[in-house]
């Protein structure tokens, strides 16, 4: 993996309608993840139209900062990493395995999420863009202590990996899973059949349903085919259920902000229809 280039960076940043960090220190870090959770979508549209995945350098580049569009964590994460790169950051790669939604005591799961490690004088911290709902908003320290005001954990497993964990999203349990992950550092080419796999494979959740997430404010939205949600950092959520396609191509430009050109909304509504149908 390498960093973008000096243009890539200055449009890049200008997309996030932020700017370059002084020093890559860790509170320039939590400045750019806010700003990429409010300007870049996680989003998994170009899968639902059977549209390939290019993970390279350019083609994330090209799609997210020139279409202004989102993507998922091999795409967000991997052109974040990149960023991070030219901002002078120390990255490393982790692969994870999604716990998300099942049960604490779920057995194990494949490798099939792609997150960060950065190195910071106060330590490791976890960094990812590109987990959907339940996105960190701000790097989560790997060592020590994490920040009171941080509803995430980490719980060590008997097999030597670390879980993340998310408290106050089920109310019956008080805490829902979110990945598993080891400290070994994954090469970049580890991600192109785990990306194949998530965008081809039939039975790979982004080809069955709609799943697509932001930040505002302290605000989380999400969008899984006909169900939006707007959860608070505290727990709270508003909720509601939308019924018709036109309308869910609707709130995906507007509340998502995906740059949807004109001749890719009829196919979309189309695809949008089956699901909510379905």
């Amino acid at each position: 993996m390498y960093a973008l280039n000096p243009q890539q960076t200055e449009s890049y940043l200008r997309h996030l309608d932020t700017s370059a960090p002084q020093h890559p220190d860790l509170a320039s870090l939590d400045r750019l993840i806010a700003a990429h959770q409010q300007r870049v979508a996680f989003e998994n549209v170009d899968v639902l139209l059977d549209r390939p995945i290019h993970i390279d350098a350019d083609a994330v580049f090209a799609k997210v900062v020139e279409r202004q569009r989102g993507g998922y964590c091999y795409e967000l994460n991997n052109l974040f990493a990149r960023l991070l790169l030219a901002l002078g950051y120390h990255v490393e790669m982790l692969g994870g395995r999604v716990r998300w939604g099942l049960p604490l005591d779920a057995p194990q799961t494949m490798l099939s999420h792609l997150m960060l490690r950065v190195q910071l004088p106060e330590g490791p911290h976890l960094v990812d863009v590109g987990f959907g709902s339940a996105t960190p908003w701000r790097a989560v320290p790997l060592e020590g202590p994490i920040p009171a005001d941080l509803p995430y954990r980490l719980r060590p497993q008997n097999d030597g990996t670390g879980e993340v964990q998310l408290e106050n999203f089920r109310a019956e349990t008080g805490w829902a899973a979110c990945y598993r992950f080891g400290p070994e550092v994954h090469a970049w080419v580890d991600c192109i059949p785990r990306n194949w796999y998530t965008s081809t494979h039939p039975n790979s959740v982004f080809r069955q349903i709609l799943m697509t997430a932001c930040s505002q404010g302290e605000w989380r939205l999400t969008l899984t085919n006909g169900t939006f949600n707007k959860r608070h950092r505290d727990g709270r959520v508003e909720s509601r259920t939308i019924e018709d396609a036109g309308e869910l191509v609707n709130v995906l430009k507007n509340e998502f902000l995906l740059n949807l050109t004109a001749d890719e909304i009829e196919p979309l509504r189309q695809r949008l229809e089956s699901l909510l149908n379905g």
